[in-house]
């Protein structure tokens, strides 16, 4: 099975997270989401990355401009 998903973000602010999870909803783009952040070292390790499927894939990174991320 061939995985479909791109990964159109990833960082460390939860706040800029937030901000691209809250705009791609309102653009209709489904994306999965997966938090790397260790409750251990907070702040030190933390690691969002945020998916798309591979035909979203273009809108997803025109929305993430649009935020100047």
């Amino acid at each position: 099975m061939e995985d479909t998903k791109k990964k159109v973000f990833d960082g460390t602010s939860k706040v800029q997270a937030m901000g691209f999870r809250n705009a791609l909803t309102e653009a209709g783009i489904t994306f999965h989401e997966v938090d790397k952040s260790d409750s251990a070292y907070i702040g030190l390790f933390d690691e969002i990355q945020i998916f798309v499927e591979a035909k979203d894939e273009l809108a997803a990174l025109a929305v993430l401009k649009k935020l100047n991320y």
